[in-house]
C-alpha cells in the first residue's frame, strides 16, 4: 500500500499469529531493487565468464597438442632433409669415385680369379661390378675432420674422443696391427687389388695381423697415441701404391 511516498510491507503468518507490517521509503525500495538486478547480473556474467575461461582452456590445450604435432612434423621433415642431403652427398662421392665415366670400360678389365698374382682392381671396377664392401667408403668413425688431405699429410684426421669406435671402411684382411713410431698404434686393411686403408694414433687395436675384417667392423679404439696431436684418429687410402684423399671414398656416416 502507497502512502506519504512510503511502501507498507505487511507480513501474514499462513497459520495465524502476529501479523508484521513495515513501512519502507520509497527510495529504498528502489535501491533494494537496482542492488538485487545487479546482483542477478553480476551472477550471469560471472557464470558466463566461467564457461567462456573454461572454454579457453580447452582451445589453449588443443592448440598446444597441435603445435607439439607441428613441432614434430617440422623435426620429421628436417630429418628427411638431412637424409636426403646425405643422399645426395653420397652420390656426390659416387660420382667423383666413378670419375663421371659414362662409357663401361673394355670387358677385358673385368677382374679374373684364378691363380697368379693378384690383379690391381680400381675403385671404379669394384663399383662396377657390385664390389662396393672392398670399397672404402665407410666413414671409419663419427667426428669432425681437422686437418684434410695434403701433399705433406696424406692423409685426414678426425677428430673423436679417447676410446670412440674405429671401425673397418671396407672389408678386407688386417696386414698390420701394431705400434709405429710416428702412427702410434697402426691397423692396416688390405682390401685385395691394391687398395689399403690405415688407422693410426689409436688407444687399442681390436684385430691382429691375418685377421679377416667385415666392412664396419670394430678394428680399434681411437687415442693419442704415437705423434698424434689430439684425441682423434689419423685415416688413410693408398691405391695401387699412390695415397688418396680418403673423403673421395666417403659414401656414409
Amino acid at each position: 500500500m502507497l502512502k506519504d511516498r512510503r511502501l507498507t510491507l505487511i507480513l501474514i503468518p499462513e497459520e495465524g499469529g502476529q501479523t508484521f507490517e513495515y513501512k519502507l521509503a520509497r527510495p529504498v525500495v528502489w535501491v533494494a531493487g537496482a542492488l538485487a538486478v545487479l546482483v542477478v547480473l553480476f551472477i550471469t556474467v560471472g557464470v558466463w565468464s566461467l564457461f567462456k575461461a573454461h572454454e579457453l582452456d580447452r582451445r589453449v590445450v588443443r592448440l598446444e597438442e597441435e603445435n607439439g604435432l607441428l613441432q614434430e612434423e617440422v623435426a620429421q621433415i628436417r630429418q628427411l632433409e638431412q637424409v636426403l642431403a646425405s643422399l645426395q652427398r653420397s652420390n656426390h662421392q659416387l660420382r667423383t669415385i666413378l670419375g663421371e665415366r659414362g662409357r663401361l670400360a673394355p670387358a677385358s678389365s673385368r677382374p679374373q680369379r684364378g691363380g697368379g698374382r693378384e690383379q690391381a682392381i680400381s675403385s671404379f671396377e669394384r663399383l662396377r661390378w657390385g664390389r662396393i664392401r672392398s670399397v672404402p667408403s665407410l666413414w671409419p668413425l663419427a667426428g669432425p675432420v681437422t686437418r684434410t688431405f695434403a701433399e705433406d699429410f696424406p692423409a685426414v684426421l678426425i677428430a673423436a674422443p679417447l676410446h670412440s669406435v674405429v671401425r673397418a671402411s671396407a672389408s678386407g684382411r688386417v696386414v698390420r696391427a701394431e705400434y709405429d713410431a710416428k702412427l702410434g698404434y697402426l691397423v692396416v686393411v688390405d682390401h685385395g687389388g691394391g687398395l689399403l686403408s690405415r688407422y693410426g694414433y689409436n688407444a687399442i687395436p681390436l684385430v691382429e695381423a691375418g685377421q679377416d675384417v667385415s666392412c664396419g667392423q670394430p678394428v680399434a679404439l681411437s687415442g693419442r697415441s704415437g705423434q698424434a696431436p689430439a684425441p682423434g684418429l689419423y685415416y688413410a687410402v693408398t691405391e695401387g701404391g699412390t695415397a688418396q684423399d680418403p673423403q673421395r671414398y666417403r659414401l656414409w656416416l
